[in-house]
């Protein structure tokens, strides 16, 4: 599970974690924006999308190989996923992954 607290804090807890809420560390790299957006979990997989139109990604979910992360997230980029479109919303359950995007 991820939760996002009234402050804007991002936390992970439970399956193969630890069941003791644990804050995502985004303030510490300057290309990460810190205002998250949307949060998705899955089985396997944990999903966030902030406003720079980045996917922050605990999992396997994309074939694409990502060159950087962050606190074990890998970090992609959604401009070039989804054709320049921007990550309006996540969705996973399971094992299944989805992404809604719009043109720009």
């Amino acid at each position: 599970m991820m939760l996002k607290d009234e402050d804007g804090n991002v936390y992970k807890t439970g399956l193969k974690l630890d069941y003791t809420p644990k804050k995502i560390n985004l303030e510490n790299n300057e290309s990460i924006s810190t205002n998250v957006n949307a949060i998705g979990c899955g089985r396997k997989h944990y999903a966030l999308v902030n406003d720079n139109n980045q996917l922050l990604v605990w999992g396997n979910v994309f074939k694409e190989k990502s060159d950087k992360s962050i606190d074990g997230f890998n970090i992609y980029y959604g401009d070039s996923l989804f054709n320049g479109g921007r990550c309006t919303n996540l969705s996973m359950k399971y094992g299944l992954f989805g992404v809604v995007a719009k043109d720009k």
